[in-house]
């Protein structure tokens, strides 16, 4: 094998290459490998193959044989040989067995395998044949592996050099600050550009942020379109011929083949047990024996070589092709991601793609062979052992694959289920009722089939149950309790319906005697059962979750004790599992919203009911410290007044007497604790079941249990609302789009119904982007409902328009009204509105009496009656206030916004403004965005017309297709977050050795459970790279930057919002190395992605415009620059108010760009302006105001000698003294290490360092009582004067040791000198830089 494919073997036959490198060639700068942190051994296999080549495969004893084969599949040498087995030394090896199987393979030498050619069948023959169709249109190709493309280049650096120097210390030295700006001449640079053109050009959309913003620039649509494949053969197909005959079978024909060459050759290929050869038939006349020219092999590949030169040249060319790629962009996705805009490419010609789509299994295995066992794999990967850190490895990572293939079954499960390709179940129950049975998932739509929620809200409660059941399960999974189970689970939205998809219960369709229920109720709380066995272990759970066990009576007044609320079920399966499901209501209900009828699924995160129990466990343990201190304090004075009457006496019967009242101290003190046993820490419980309607067998309990939740639910309004409120108004928290938002807010526990009252917070604590971003993302949830329940209704009906037939004109005829002229409201009169809502109300009465509910798109659906009262009819008509009809279109402008409106105010409780002239058409694309990937809709990449007059923003080709949007259980390895939180917290305390072992450590564990595609290691590698910056290596923070962008991209999405942050964050290390031009395309794309998700008026547009501004300012361009520093600033100020401290920042870079200009005295006033603003925000003795005053003077020196004429006004400028960087500001804000650490883990961080306190100072003290006792002379030991520097002596830290006055005395003169040092070193340091 060559060496440009090995490397590739460590990452996707391995999954051990933390850096995608080969094991002969050790990564340069990373010393640390996976395999290495995990003490994994690595066998190293030397694969040769039926043509006498060699692969070198760098494995595992964790990897599996499939893993080779796959690895061989993907590598050019031996991507076409399927039909094989792998000999060792002579010996088979079971392609479904480990390498830890075969002792013989050894771990500290090469291991020879060998490709033995095998027997075909006809699965295996169809399987070859379709191998090499995939091979002629993607062939595989040899990557050039290129980990880092920014440094592999010395030559760079030379060509940047007026940027390197300055910007490669400020990335040296990041804690101290950057390198001075540079003197550049700019009035050299003048001449060049012209300044306005620059100015336009560097800043873009300046003012309003309008038409400016190019949406054609979308990552997905602006990729280089794929390299064309060169044609080596016209066509292969399957023969007419086939089946073979019975003759023929019995001699060993399997299948016939045409394969139609470049010479214009039609060849008839017979495939038989042994291999290919080519037959004497043609299109008129059967001949199955073999041709005159006897060519026979194999392979396909070879018999073709033999039989066409066009074929054998042009295919040895294919396979010698080299690519250039980073090893992360060749790897295979683990799943599909989808983009909302995209490019209408050209329809390839592809036969597999045409025989799968009519052939299609629906994500069935094998065809129609063996179907696999869903539920037993997903059980017994829980069943695996998880005691030791390897063992983990191997349970997550099985479980990890188990789940992706489920995953993958499922979701085109469910899309087949949909479009009504397979039949439920129940077919005679009606339509609404229906599940399906297919490939072994469990499938049914979220719709109250049964009536369970009639009354409370129907199938927009099982729609929202769907989210709320793997909400369950992740946290029940979460628990570990070994002997409990639960289902492989996801939910699928497509075409406006949402699917459950679900693995089954052995014996759940087979009766009673097979699978049994026995906890929980089955049918609506008329029966509850609890078997104490059962019970015993959801107990377990329950405790670790933080809920009580308590008792509830159901409907026939049997009292039942359980630990889960009502309606979760425990059923024993055929297998004997103990199975828990419907986890829908698991967590207790939120207060805030007590009534069930009106809000049925207001229920509390999982996050909060942490937070809050941290949160009171943190309270009880400071009240209790608080106590013990006070009465510490107490006995502490009392033994001074006693020892201040005792002063008078001497002699040895004083002595005795100390040493008495010693004595008697020590007893109360040693049976004191400062840490409370586990026992008094306040243990918080939550009834499921409270605000519910279940009756409770104790109502003195439910009132207390009640008063429980409703402290949460205040804690969550009145704690964590403002809390977070307070981090978005300091820009420690900034979401940019609605998906960071709610991440954000589930991260602190807040639900998403709580935005309308975020927005009025925003509105209140004057946040207006907040509340602009609030206001979209409650908008846009609303219209999702309405815009699915349209989706649903699409049919092919001959009493409709065919307008109404698909989903293509459905679609645009929604975004043309939702998001066109009169976009919420805008240009419509009030009586429209009213009228409107008049119409609402009396379709509202129609559907209730009609019992209108949501139907699965199936087969009858055309077939349904037609109602006898159609809509727009006159018992349904409104009158406008000049006597026309109200138009009944649910798409009419006014209709439309009215359902929005009051949906809105239903689910958010907040009345949105209509008529509302605040939507621009930056406002509208970001709505647009945030909507297709709520529904799944693919728009094609085009710069939209949103002020269109006609209202045709939309057209019907511009809707490319739908895609299935997927919810899963959450899957992360435990002890990788616990690497990555202690990383964090190491990072916080600048011990960047640990943090960077720890990082190490999470990446070898992830790369062994995941692979390196996953969301966890794109943050290990990020956190890397921060770690790295910081230690002043450059080029290995770029290149662990570069990874983690590329991770987010291929399993985030290319506008995601961690990957805008990863651009930010490449391009400032790249800004650090030197590279401006390679940092100013990074930090171009991140300007693009974030104005995309969040418009132009955000603080972190206004942020990427400094550092944008920054780089320009590098390189000289001075005026660009300057362009981005004012509207970064003009950003600020209509977003945080002229008064906050970020426009203090932008004054200073324009003081600096000015002072590039020669403009000194325009520097100084901003500079002015900057120093008045810190001294507002931080006070005069700031480090920033400092710094100010140091350019300040700087700048009126400089103005001075200008005035003088000593020196130009452009040009020759002097270096300015180092200080902090603006574009290092604002770049790390958003990677502050100390968050994510837990309150609760500092705590007793703090708790084990002040125990370690107590006990030295008691070593201590008990060293100096002999002393004392020995020699009759107080003195006090060097570990108390110690502990007395360090501020231990005082009562908090437990020393209880006095000190004489004279020692006091020493010890504040000691102090009084070390702070004049300190002093006079500062004052020498500031006359120096000035």
């Amino acid at each position: 094998m060559s060496g440009d494919s090995a490397p590739a073997a460590e990452v996707k036959a391995g999954h051990n290459g933390a850096d995608g490198q080969s094991a002969q060639q050790p990564p340069p700068q990373q010393q640390v490998v996976a395999g290495d942190t995990l003490n994994m051994p690595r066998i190293v296999l030397h694969v040769e193959n039926p043509l006498g080549k060699t692969v070198v495969i760098d494995a595992t004893p964790t990897d599996c044989l499939m893993d080779i084969r796959q690895f061989l599949l993907e590598t050019p040498e031996s991507c076409y040989f399927t039909c094989y087995s792998l000999q060792h030394e002579g010996k088979p090896i079971n392609d479904f067995a480990e390498l830890a199987e075969y002792p013989e393979l050894k771990e500290d030498r090469i291991n020879n395998l060998k490709m033995i050619p095998g027997f075909y069948d006809e699965s295996s023959a169809r399987t070859h044949v379709r191998r090499l169709r995939e091979i002629l249109v993607n062939p595989p190709v040899h990557v050039t592996q290129k980990t880092n493309p920014y440094v592999s280049d010395p030559g760079e650096l030379k060509k940047e050099a007026p940027g390197a120097g300055n910007s490669a210390s400020a990335g040296a030295g990041a804690s101290k600050g950057p390198a001075p700006p540079p003197g550049a001449n700019t009035k050299k640079d003048g001449k060049k550009r012209n300044p306005e053109k620059a100015a336009a050009a560097g800043a873009g959309a300046a003012a309003g942020g309008g038409s400016a913003f190019d949406v054609t620039a979308y990552p997905e649509a602006t990729r280089p379109q794929r390299e064309k494949v060169p044609e080596v053969v016209r066509n292969i197909n399957f023969s007419a011929w086939n089946p073979p005959p019975g003759n023929r079978r019995l001699r060993g024909d399997i299948l016939y083949l045409e394969v139609a060459t470049l010479e214009k050759n039609t060849l008839h290929v017979t495939c038989s047990v042994n291999g290919f050869f080519l037959n004497r038939s043609t299109r008129d006349r059967f001949d199955p024996f073999p041709a005159a020219t006897a060519y026979t092999s194999h392979t396909l590949v070879e018999l073709l070589k033999k039989a066409s030169h066009s074929f054998s040249s042009k295919f040895s060319r294919l396979m010698t092709r080299r690519m250039t790629r980073h090893p992360y962009e060749v790897i295979m996705r683990p799943f599909p991601v989808h983009e909302w805009m995209a490019r209408a490419g050209p329809h390839a010609y592809d036969w597999n793609r045409a025989e799968d789509s009519l052939l299609t299994t629906y994500g069935m295995e094998g065809g129609r062979g063996v179907l696999r066992d869903w539920n037993e794999e997903y059980q017994c990967c829980h069943e695996m052992p998880r005691d030791t850190l390897v063992d983990r490895i191997l349970y997550n990572r099985t479980r990890y694959r188990v789940y992706l293939d489920f995953r993958d079954a499922a979701v085109k499960g469910a899309v087949a289920v949909i479009n009504g390709n397979i039949p439920p179940i129940n077919p005679m129950d009606e339509e609404r009722a229906w599940v399906y049975l297919y490939n072994k998932i469990f499938f049914s739509l979220t719709i109250d089939g049964r009536d369970n929620y009639k009354g409370i809200g129907g199938d927009a409660v099982s729609h929202c149950n769907a989210s709320h059941d793997l909400l369950g399960i992740s946290a029940f999974e979460g628990a570990g309790v070994k002997q409990l189970y639960t289902l492989a689970t996801l939910s699928v939205d497509y075409r406006g319906h949402r699917v459950l998809a679900q693995s089954i219960i052995p014996g759940i369709f087979h009766g009673d005697q097979a699978s049994t229920h026995v906890y929980g109720s089955m049918d609506g709380n008329d029966r509850i059962k609890a078997d104490p066995k059962f019970h015993a272990l959801m107990k377990e759970a329950a405790n670790k979750l933080h809920l009580k066990e308590h008792t509830v009576i159901d409907k026939k007044d049997n009292t039942v004790t359980i630990a889960s609320c009502s309606e979760t079920k425990g059923i024993i399966g055929s297998d004997r599992r103990h199975y828990v499901l419907d986890l829908t209501r698991y967590f207790p209900r939120d207060a805030n919203f007590p009534n069930y009828k009106t809000h049925p699924t207001a229920l509390l995160r999982p996050e909060l009911v942490t937070h809050y129990c941290y949160n009171e466990a943190i309270k009880s343990i400071m009240e209790k410290r608080t106590a013990e201190l006070k009465k510490e304090q107490e006995r502490k004075k009392a033994a001074d007044e006693k020892k201040d009457g005792d002063e008078s006496k001497s002699g040895a019967g004083g002595e005795g007497v100390q040493a008495k009242g010693k004595k008697e101290e020590a007893g109360p003190s040693e049976g004191k604790k400062t840490t409370p046993a586990p026992g008094q820490i306040k243990v918080i419980k939550f009834n499921p079941d409270v605000f519910c309607d279940v009756k409770m067998a104790d109502p003195e309990e439910e009132k207390n249990d009640k008063l429980t939740v409703v402290a949460a639910s205040q804690f969550l309004s009145r704690a964590l609302l403002p809390k977070l409120m307070t981090a978005f108004r300091s820009l420690q928290e900034s979401p940019l789009d609605g998906t960071s938002l709610t991440d954000i807010m589930h991260k602190n526990g807040i639900n998403v119904r709580y935005l309308g009252r975020m927005a009025g917070l925003a509105i209140k604590l004057q946040i207006p982007h907040i509340a602009s971003l609030c206001t979209n993302e409650m908008i846009v949830r609303a219209a999702k409902h309405v815009l699915n329940s349209m989706l649903r209704d699409v049919k092919p009906d001959l009493h409709e328009n065919q307008e109404t037939w698909f989903l293509a004109p459905c679609i645009v005829r929604f975004l043309n009204t939702f998001l066109g002229p009169n976009c919420c409201g805008k240009g419509l009169s009030d009586d429209q509105l009213r009228a409107a809502g008049e119409l609402l109300d009396v379709q509202d009465q129609e559907d209730r009496k009609g019992a209108k509910k949501q139907l699965p798109r199936g087969k009858s659906r055309g077939s349904k009656k037609k109602k006898s009262g159609k809509r727009g009819d006159d018992s349904t008509a409104v009158k406008l206030a000049d006597g026309r009809k109200a138009p009944t279109n649910p798409l009419a402008p006014a209709n439309l916004w009215i359902k929005i409106h009051r949906l809105v105010k239903k689910k958010f409780d907040v009345k949105l403004p209509l008529k509302s002239n605040s939507f621009t058409p930056r406002r509208k694309l970001c709505m647009l965005r945030s909507l297709c990937k709520k529904v799944g809709i693919q728009l094609s990449c085009k710069a939209y017309d949103f002020d269109s007059k006609d209202g045709l923003v939309f057209q019907i080709d511009d809707v490319l297709d739908l895609f299935p949007v997927v919810k899963t259980v959450e899957l992360s390895s435990k002890d990788a977050s616990a690497c990555i939180d202690q990383a964090k917290l190491f990072m916080s305390q600048d011990r960047l050795q640990g943090a960077y072992q720890k990082l190490n450590d999470a990446q070898g564990i992830l790369h062994q459970t995941y692979g390196p595609l996953h969301e966890q290691t794109a943050l290990c590698y990020s956190l890397l790279a921060l770690v790295c910056y910081r230690a002043a290596d450059v080029p290995q923070a770029v290149e662990m930057q570069q990874k983690a962008l590329i991770v987010y991209q291929r399993t985030k999405g290319m506008d995601h919002y961690e990957t805008a942050y990863a651009h930010s964050m490449l391009a400032l290390f790249l800004h650090s190395m030197g590279l401006s031009k390679h940092a100013l395309n990074h930090i171009r794309k991140s300007l693009y992605l974030l104005e995309l998700m969040c418009g132009p008026n955000h603080p972190d547009v206004a942020s990427a415009h400094v550092n944008v501004g920054m780089i320009y300012q590098e390189t000289n361009e001075v005026v660009t620059a300057l362009a981005h520093f004012k509207r970064a600033k003009e950003i600020f100020s209509s977003v945080l108010g002229a008064k906050h401290s970020q426009i203090g920042l932008c004054e200073h870079t324009i003081a600096v760009a000015n002072s590039f200009m020669g403009n000194f005295k325009e520097a100084m006033t901003c500079e002015i302006a900057s120093q008045n603003l810190y001294k507002a925000s931080f006070g005069e003795k700031s480090r920033r105001v400092q710094e100010s005053k140091i350019w300040l003077a700087w700048f009126t020196k400089q103005a001075s000698e200008v005035a003088k004429g000593l020196t130009k006004a452009k040009g020759g400028l002097m270096p300015i003294p180092p200080h902090l960087s603006p574009f290092v500001w604002l770049s790390l804000q958003k990677l502050t290490p100390t968050r994510g650490v837990s309150e609760l883990v500092q705590l007793i961080q703090l708790s084990r360092l002040r125990a370690k306190q107590q006990l030295a100072a008691a070593a201590a003290a008990a060293t100096d009582k002999t002393k004392t006792v020995a020699n009759g002379v107080p003195q006090v030991s060097e570990t108390n004067a110690s502990v007395e520097n360090s501020g231990a002596a005082n009562p908090v830290n437990g020393n209880t040791t006095e000190m004489t006055k004279a020692q006091k005395r020493k010890l504040k003169r000691q102090k009084q000198k070390q702070k004049k040092a300190a002093a006079a070193a500062a004052a020498a340091a500031v006359t120096t830089a000035s």
